[in-house]
């Protein structure tokens, strides 16, 4: 270490010239403030939680686009909108509203029962990304009420690092009860 060999080549102060004792010399680093260490992690788990939260949201967004062409291609081919509302977990409404959405489409050699048994898939995996998603941003409330209560950080800073804005989270973590881990 090449500080260690410059430092070693100072001459030690000495205390008492006359009896030449050398100075006590504390050469160990300073300990880092528990506020900050706390304050850091904040921070770094708010910005793992909104990239966590951005694929999340990106997964759901494609899962969605996808169960809605399904429902349209089953639609084009002759499936029951009833049959459709049921396979996807959705009100008979949204279905042809999603089916009228995506305009002009050509019959597939699909049967009745992969159409259906495809838009279950999709609707089971669509509900599971939405539930990783919605325990990821109950988590982010989480850290954001504790770093709020304990006063680690201000709104801004807090709102710099979730990619909320500062309303939102003096909102989001009024009467926030903190879980205890």
């Amino acid at each position: 270490m090449p500080g260690r060999e410059i430092q070693e080549r100072i001459l030690p102060r000495t205390a008492d010239t006359g009896t030449g004792r050398t100075a006590y010399r504390y050469r160990g680093a300073p300990k880092a403030d528990p506020a900050t260490a706390r304050a850091q992690q904040a921070l770094a788990t708010l910005a793992q939680l909104r990239t966590t939260i951005a694929l999340r949201s990106s997964r759901v967004r494609a899962l969605t686009a996808e169960l809605g062409d399904c429902v349209a291609q089953a639609m084009c081919d002759g499936v029951k909108v009833a049959a459709l509302a049921q396979a996807a977990g959705l009100p008979a409404a949204n279905i042809r509203s999603i089916a009228v959405a995506r305009g002009d489409l050509y019959p597939s050699d699909q049967s009745r029962s992969s159409h259906l048994h495809l838009i279950a898939g999709l609707a089971s995996e669509l509900a599971v990304a939405e539930g990783a998603r919605s325990a990821a941003e109950v988590e982010r409330t989480q850290v954001l009420a504790m770093a709020r209560k304990s006063r680690l950080l201000d709104d801004y800073q807090l709102a710099g690092a979730s990619g909320l804005k500062s309303d939102e989270i003096r909102k989001m973590t009024r009467g926030v009860g903190l879980r205890v881990a």
